[in-house]
């Protein structure tokens, strides 16, 4: 067995207006966070040419894929994948927005953002078995938006794609556990890692935290939106550990979302 270690992180993309937390001041601590905890695979959220340049300098050792973009206007925001290649090898990789017209950039449903799903195949480079990385971000506004995009990334996959490959999901979700998004999942035989470790949703489980500025004490505070879902008919991924990364120099956040790290043992 093997360890592998999959990060899901929302970064706030690099051209947003944020005071002291502005990408070039944040971006060291946010690039020292990914390089100490050493994820395999990353599902970003919200990423921005801006993120991939500083990545591309001080991250080499992964290749980047942007996926289908998330706005009509540049700088867009990407669910953008990166990985190792000493551990994996592309297979094949694409998308689609979440809608009505999933080929083309669109709003589906009451979202106020256009939502789309990255995915990749990847095959293990030591065992050479395959596994696909799915990458998301429902809207933050839109509660129909939020469980039609789950229904469609479920109805997708059960369409298109073998139901005996194993599927990890990683996303930002804008809802928390037990919400109808979360629920179709587990309806699906998806597994919410995080809970399946051990952890509880309790009030220390908030993965938004506005850099610092969410008040301890309210809903958002406690709500974990970042997940990681597991579907593995063939018993090669068992997860040993999910963690919300909190690290942080107040001030200064590597973002406004905490990553969440899941670490396999994989056969």
């Amino acid at each position: 067995m093997s360890n592998f270690r999959v990060m899901t992180f929302n970064v706030r993309g690099a051209n947003r207006e944020d005071g002291v937390n502005i990408w070039p001041q944040r971006a060291g601590l946010n690039v020292e966070t990914i390089r100490r905890y050493d994820p395999d695979v990353i599902g970003f959220q919200e990423f921005q040419p801006g993120n991939l340049a500083t990545y591309q300098e001080q991250l080499p050792e992964y290749q980047y894929v942007f996926g289908p973009r998330g706005g009509y206007e540049e700088p867009c925001d990407y669910n953008a994948i990166a990985w190792k290649p000493g551990r994996l090898i592309q297979v094949v990789s694409g998308g689609f927005w979440l809608s009505k017209t999933p080929e083309v950039v669109s709003f589906g449903w009451d979202a106020a953002c256009i939502r789309e799903v990255h995915w990749m195949r990847f095959k293990l480079a030591d065992t050479e078995r395959e596994f696909l990385h799915v990458n998301t971000h429902l809207d933050h506004r839109g509660e129909q938006a939020r469980q039609e995009g789950a229904r469609f990334i479920l109805h997708w996959l059960a369409e298109s794609q073998d139901d005996t490959l194993p599927v990890i999901v990683t996303g930002d979700f804008n809802c928390g556990p037990d919400s109808p998004a979360h629920r179709l999942f587990m309806e699906q035989n998806f597994v919410d890692v995080y809970r399946a470790t051990g952890n509880l949703d309790d009030e220390q489980a908030g993965t938004f935290h506005e850099f610092g500025k969410i008040d301890p004490s309210s809903w958002e505070a406690r709500c974990r939106i970042e997940w990681i879902f597991l579907r593995d008919p063939t018993g090669q991924f068992q997860p040993r550990s999910c963690t919300i990364i909190r690290d942080a120099q107040p001030p200064l956040y590597p973002s406004d979302h905490y990553p969440v790290l899941t670490e396999f043992a994989v056969e």
